[in-house]
C-alpha cells in the first residue's frame, strides 16, 4: 500500500523529525504497530483534497478505547497521484495570544 500511495522520495515532516522515502515511512509504521496498546489510526474529519493538496484530522486509538495524538495533517500529491509531502501537526491548536 505504501508503494501505491507514497512517492519514492516522499517526505513526512513533524516538529521533531523528517521521514524521507518509503523505507523510512514503512519503518515508522512498523514501530507504531509494534506498540501493544495500538489499535489503529482513525481519520476524524472529511478528507479535503483539491488538485495537488489535501488535509484531514486523525487520532491514534488504543486497546483500552482511549485515543491520543490528535493531529492535523496536510500535504501535497505529485503528478503520479502519490503523496509527496505530508506535514503533521500533533496536538490541538491553542488560542492565539496578543
Amino acid at each position: 500500500m505504501i508503494e501505491a500511495c507514497f512517492a519514492a522520495d516522499g517526505r513526512i515532516v513533524t516538529r521533531s523529525r523528517d521521514i524521507v522515502g518509503r523505507a523510512a515511512f514503512a519503518d515508522m509504521v512498523a514501530r507504531i504497530q509494534a506498540d501493544p496498546q495500538f489499535v489503529r489510526v482513525r481519520v476524524t474529519s472529511a478528507i479535503d483534497a483539491c488538485r495537488s493538496t489535501f488535509r484531514f484530522n486523525g487520532v491514534i486509538e488504543h486497546q483500552d478505547g482511549s485515543t491520543s495524538v490528535e493531529s492535523f495533517d496536510a500535504g501535497e500529491i505529485d503528478e503520479s497521484g502519490r503523496i509527496s509531502r505530508l506535514l503533521t501537526f500533533a496536538g490541538a491548536l491553542g488560542e492565539a495570544t496578543s
